[in-house]
């Protein structure tokens, strides 16, 4: 049996729908990546996808980082560590790709898959919940 496909459940919610959805998003990227590996892709292609999601990632976790800062969450700094830590796994890992030992893709995927569900339910509600609890009129709109 291969990776497991669509991650995304409305228990992924933080209650917020445009973060909601750039993690619907980036959780489709991870579905092409399944499909990829279902289909026995290329490793290229495969590169390919995972560039485009780390793009489509980096964007992402810079907005999510200002919209803490409007808001003062007081973990940005350790919630930034977890972004770069990510970013840089995920770069080595495309790195590596074309390189003459390329990493199994089904590591890459596990990895991903795990450090969205565990980040998405432990850190970004974390901030989530502050944001809410503070009172903040912050809106994820604006970046």
């Amino acid at each position: 049996m291969g990776p497991k496909k669509k991650i995304w459940s409305d228990d992924l919610s933080i209650g917020n729908a445009r973060i909601d959805n750039d993690h619907k998003k980036l959780l489709e990227a991870y579905d092409d990546l399944v499909d990829l590996i279902d289909h026995d892709g290329s490793i290229e292609d495969f590169a390919k996808i995972l560039s485009k999601m780390t793009d489509y990632v980096f964007k992402h976790l810079k907005n999510e980082e200002k919209y803490m800062e409007e808001f003062g969450y007081p973990k940005l700094k350790e919630h930034q560590q977890f972004h770069r830590d990510y970013n840089y796994k995920v770069s080595m890992y495309n790195f590596n790709l074309l390189g003459s030992t390329p990493p199994d893709p089904h590591e890459i995927i596990e990895y991903i898959r795990e450090w969205w569900i565990n980040h998405i339910l432990k850190h970004d509600i974390d901030y989530e919940n502050y944001r809410n609890s503070i009172g903040s009129d912050v809106s994820y709109d604006s970046f």
